[in-house]
């Protein structure tokens, strides 16, 4: 599944950025790959650390939510 970004905060930042969930199950397990695509206006611009740190915890917190049932 992809998202692309057209407008919003995050724009003001980067020139292009798309996100990319990507979920394989190998033996029973879920395994989930994010792919964060960015072109930064300049060279000042942080990468999205804290964006990735985000998509990490809404993963695990899916997982918790799964894991209890």
């Amino acid at each position: 599944m992809e998202f692309k970004v057209l407008e919003g905060d995050i724009m003001e930042l980067y020139k292009a950025f798309v996100i990319t969930i990507h979920v394989e199950t190998k033996n029973d397990i879920d395994l989930v790959t994010w792919t964060l695509e960015y072109e930064m206006l300049n060279e000042e611009v942080e990468h999205p650390l804290s964006l990735l740190s985000l998509l990490i915890d809404i993963t695990k917190d899916i997982e918790i939510h799964h894991v209890g049932k």
